[in-house]
Protein backbone atom coordinates (compact mmCIF):
# COMPACT_ATOMS: atom_id res chain seq x y z
CA UNK A 1 0.00 0.00 0.00
CA UNK A 2 1.39 3.39 -1.25
CA UNK A 3 1.22 6.25 1.10
CA UNK A 4 0.40 8.55 -1.68
CA UNK A 5 -2.91 11.06 -1.16
CA UNK A 6 -3.98 12.02 -4.68
CA UNK A 7 -6.26 15.11 -5.68
CA UNK A 8 -7.65 14.76 -8.77
CA UNK A 9 -10.69 15.54 -10.73
CA UNK A 10 -11.44 12.31 -12.79
CA UNK A 11 -13.54 13.43 -15.21
CA UNK A 12 -10.66 15.05 -16.29
CA UNK A 13 -7.92 15.13 -19.78
CA UNK A 14 -5.01 15.79 -17.06
CA UNK A 15 -6.10 13.50 -14.29
CA UNK A 16 -7.50 10.66 -16.36
CA UNK A 17 -3.88 10.31 -17.61
CA UNK A 18 -2.01 9.91 -14.14
CA UNK A 19 -5.21 7.45 -13.60
CA UNK A 20 -3.90 5.52 -16.26
CA UNK A 21 -0.40 5.50 -15.06
CA UNK A 22 -1.47 4.46 -12.02
CA UNK A 23 -4.03 1.44 -13.22
CA UNK A 24 -0.66 0.51 -15.25
CA UNK A 25 1.54 0.25 -12.33
CA UNK A 26 -0.58 -1.55 -10.44
CA UNK A 27 0.18 0.99 -7.65
CA UNK A 28 -2.89 1.05 -5.14
CA UNK A 29 -3.72 4.29 -3.58
CA UNK A 30 -5.68 4.65 -0.73
CA UNK A 31 -6.31 8.43 -0.09
CA UNK A 32 -8.03 9.83 -3.09
CA UNK A 33 -9.49 13.01 -2.95
CA UNK A 34 -11.46 14.52 -5.66
CA UNK A 35 -11.91 18.19 -6.37
CA UNK A 36 -14.54 19.56 -8.49
CA UNK A 37 -13.04 21.89 -10.91
CA UNK A 38 -16.66 22.79 -12.35
CA UNK A 39 -17.40 24.35 -8.59
CA UNK A 40 -13.76 25.48 -8.10
CA UNK A 41 -12.98 23.88 -5.83
CA UNK A 42 -8.74 23.91 -6.99
CA UNK A 43 -8.98 28.01 -5.75
CA UNK A 44 -10.33 27.11 -2.09
CA UNK A 45 -7.79 28.54 0.17
CA UNK A 46 -7.56 24.77 1.84
CA UNK A 47 -6.42 23.63 -1.31
CA UNK A 48 -4.07 26.86 -2.66
CA UNK A 49 -2.03 26.01 0.98
CA UNK A 50 -1.70 22.60 -0.29
CA UNK A 51 -1.12 23.58 -3.96
CA UNK A 52 -0.43 27.40 -4.91
CA UNK A 53 -0.77 26.39 -8.80
CA UNK A 54 -4.27 25.85 -7.88
CA UNK A 55 -4.46 22.54 -10.50
CA UNK A 56 -5.28 19.11 -9.76
CA UNK A 57 -3.68 16.11 -10.61
CA UNK A 58 -1.30 16.32 -7.60
CA UNK A 59 0.07 13.99 -4.83
CA UNK A 60 1.36 13.92 -1.36
CA UNK A 61 3.71 10.92 -0.82
CA UNK A 62 4.51 10.85 2.66
CA UNK A 63 7.21 8.37 2.30
CA UNK A 64 9.38 11.41 2.70
CA UNK A 65 9.97 13.94 5.40
CA UNK A 66 8.66 16.09 4.50
CA UNK A 67 6.29 14.29 2.23
CA UNK A 68 6.86 15.32 -1.50
CA UNK A 69 4.16 17.14 -3.01
CA UNK A 70 4.23 17.03 -6.85
CA UNK A 71 1.95 18.91 -9.58
CA UNK A 72 1.35 18.24 -13.40
CA UNK A 73 0.71 15.28 -14.80
CA UNK A 74 3.11 13.94 -16.70
CA UNK A 75 5.36 14.92 -14.19
CA UNK A 76 3.77 12.84 -11.60
CA UNK A 77 3.80 9.31 -14.17
CA UNK A 78 6.83 9.84 -15.00
CA UNK A 79 7.55 9.83 -11.05
CA UNK A 80 5.44 7.19 -10.39
CA UNK A 81 6.94 5.46 -13.08
CA UNK A 82 10.52 5.87 -12.08
CA UNK A 83 9.58 5.22 -7.86
CA UNK A 84 7.19 2.43 -8.56
CA UNK A 85 7.12 1.17 -11.63
CA UNK A 86 8.90 -2.97 -12.70
CA UNK A 87 12.82 -3.28 -12.10
CA UNK A 88 12.30 -5.41 -15.46
CA UNK A 89 12.80 -2.75 -18.32
CA UNK A 90 10.95 -4.79 -20.08
CA UNK A 91 7.97 -3.89 -18.65
CA UNK A 92 8.93 -0.78 -17.20
CA UNK A 93 6.35 2.39 -18.62
CA UNK A 94 10.54 4.09 -19.17
CA UNK A 95 12.82 3.11 -21.36
CA UNK A 96 16.18 1.89 -20.52
CA UNK A 97 18.49 4.37 -18.28
CA UNK A 98 21.24 3.22 -20.43
CA UNK A 99 19.70 2.98 -23.82
CA UNK A 100 20.18 6.89 -24.82
CA UNK A 101 18.79 6.04 -28.37
CA UNK A 102 15.59 4.98 -26.45
CA UNK A 103 15.74 7.85 -23.91
CA UNK A 104 16.05 10.02 -27.00
CA UNK A 105 13.07 8.54 -29.03
CA UNK A 106 10.82 8.85 -25.86
CA UNK A 107 11.66 12.56 -25.12
CA UNK A 108 10.89 12.97 -29.08
CA UNK A 109 7.59 11.46 -28.51
CA UNK A 110 6.85 13.14 -25.03
CA UNK A 111 7.45 16.08 -27.07
CA UNK A 112 5.15 15.66 -30.07
CA UNK A 113 2.37 14.99 -27.24
CA UNK A 114 3.14 17.77 -25.34
CA UNK A 115 3.98 20.97 -28.31
CA UNK A 116 1.95 19.31 -31.01
CA UNK A 117 -0.72 17.21 -30.37
CA UNK A 118 -2.15 18.45 -26.73
CA UNK A 119 -1.72 22.31 -28.14
CA UNK A 120 -4.52 21.58 -30.79
CA UNK A 121 -6.49 19.05 -28.77
CA UNK A 122 -6.64 20.54 -25.60
CA UNK A 123 -8.39 23.73 -27.37
CA UNK A 124 -10.51 21.98 -29.67
CA UNK A 125 -11.90 19.91 -26.72
CA UNK A 126 -11.93 22.42 -24.75
CA UNK A 127 -14.18 24.80 -27.12
CA UNK A 128 -16.52 22.12 -28.15
CA UNK A 129 -16.87 20.00 -25.54
CA UNK A 130 -16.20 21.69 -21.79
CA UNK A 131 -16.89 24.97 -22.69
CA UNK A 132 -20.47 24.22 -23.62
CA UNK A 133 -20.80 21.14 -21.21
CA UNK A 134 -18.92 22.60 -18.03
CA UNK A 135 -18.90 26.61 -18.66
CA UNK A 136 -22.27 27.42 -20.54
CA UNK A 137 -19.95 29.11 -22.76
CA UNK A 138 -20.58 29.70 -26.40
CA UNK A 139 -17.84 27.11 -28.86
CA UNK A 140 -15.92 30.03 -31.63
CA UNK A 141 -17.27 28.26 -34.82
CA UNK A 142 -14.38 29.86 -36.72
CA UNK A 143 -11.09 28.95 -34.05
CA UNK A 144 -12.59 24.84 -34.11
CA UNK A 145 -11.72 25.40 -37.83
CA UNK A 146 -8.15 26.11 -37.71
CA UNK A 147 -7.83 23.63 -34.71
CA UNK A 148 -9.42 20.84 -36.99
CA UNK A 149 -7.07 21.40 -39.63
CA UNK A 150 -4.22 21.57 -37.14
CA UNK A 151 -5.34 18.23 -35.33
CA UNK A 152 -5.53 16.31 -38.69
CA UNK A 153 -1.95 17.08 -39.45
CA UNK A 154 -0.71 16.09 -36.40
CA UNK A 155 -2.31 12.81 -36.47
CA UNK A 156 -0.97 12.51 -40.53
CA UNK A 157 2.13 13.02 -38.94
CA UNK A 158 1.84 10.40 -36.17
CA UNK A 159 0.29 7.91 -38.84
CA UNK A 160 3.63 8.10 -40.20
CA UNK A 161 5.02 8.07 -37.54
CA UNK A 162 3.50 4.70 -35.94
CA UNK A 163 3.78 2.99 -39.82
CA UNK A 164 7.12 2.19 -38.26
CA UNK A 165 6.84 1.08 -35.04
CA UNK A 166 3.76 0.03 -32.58
CA UNK A 167 3.84 2.69 -30.22
CA UNK A 168 4.84 6.59 -29.67
CA UNK A 169 8.37 6.11 -28.34
CA UNK A 170 9.10 2.89 -30.44
CA UNK A 171 8.26 -0.97 -29.90
CA UNK A 172 7.15 -1.09 -26.20
CA UNK A 173 4.44 1.05 -24.14
CA UNK A 174 5.70 4.30 -22.43
CA UNK A 175 3.82 6.33 -20.63
CA UNK A 176 3.82 8.85 -23.56
CA UNK A 177 1.18 6.14 -25.32
CA UNK A 178 -0.99 7.04 -22.20
CA UNK A 179 -0.41 10.66 -22.23
CA UNK A 180 -2.01 10.83 -25.82
CA UNK A 181 -5.16 9.14 -24.38
CA UNK A 182 -7.88 10.91 -22.90
CA UNK A 183 -7.89 13.61 -25.32
CA UNK A 184 -7.63 11.35 -27.98
CA UNK A 185 -10.83 8.91 -26.37
CA UNK A 186 -12.59 12.63 -26.43
CA UNK A 187 -11.61 12.99 -30.18
CA UNK A 188 -12.72 9.42 -30.99
CA UNK A 189 -16.11 9.47 -28.90
CA UNK A 190 -17.54 12.92 -29.20
CA UNK A 191 -15.53 15.74 -30.80
CA UNK A 192 -14.28 14.45 -34.02
CA UNK A 193 -15.22 10.85 -34.62
CA UNK A 194 -14.09 10.52 -37.91
CA UNK A 195 -10.23 11.48 -37.17
CA UNK A 196 -8.52 8.15 -37.50
CA UNK A 197 -11.41 6.81 -40.32
CA UNK A 198 -7.76 7.68 -42.96
CA UNK A 199 -5.54 6.80 -40.77
CA UNK A 200 -4.79 3.05 -40.34
CA UNK A 201 -1.25 3.35 -38.16
CA UNK A 202 -2.83 5.71 -35.64
CA UNK A 203 -6.09 3.53 -35.67
CA UNK A 204 -4.01 0.08 -34.73
CA UNK A 205 -2.62 1.98 -32.20
CA UNK A 206 -5.61 3.23 -30.44
CA UNK A 207 -7.28 -0.42 -30.72
CA UNK A 208 -4.23 -1.31 -28.47
CA UNK A 209 -4.59 0.93 -26.20
CA UNK A 210 -8.48 1.04 -25.69
CA UNK A 211 -7.89 -2.95 -25.36
CA UNK A 212 -5.85 -2.33 -22.05
CA UNK A 213 -7.34 -3.04 -18.97
CA UNK A 214 -6.22 0.33 -17.69
CA UNK A 215 -8.24 2.12 -20.53
CA UNK A 216 -11.72 0.07 -19.77
CA UNK A 217 -11.06 1.16 -16.07
CA UNK A 218 -10.71 4.74 -16.38
CA UNK A 219 -12.84 5.44 -19.50
CA UNK A 220 -15.72 2.53 -18.93
CA UNK A 221 -18.21 4.51 -16.81
CA UNK A 222 -17.00 8.05 -17.47
CA UNK A 223 -19.41 10.67 -17.77
CA UNK A 224 -18.32 14.57 -19.17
Amino acid sequence: MSRITLFTDSRLPCPQRLLLTIHELGLEIKHIQEVDISKSEHKRPEFLELNPYGAVPFIRDASYNPPLMLAESRAIARYLARAYGSSDLSASLLPDPNDVVAIAKFEKAASIELTSFDAVANQLELEELFKPSWFNGETNVEKCKQLRTGIDRVVDLLDKRLKHQQFMAGDKLTVVDLFFVPYMHHLDQTVYPTLLDSRPHVRAWWRMMTSRASYKHSFSNLKV
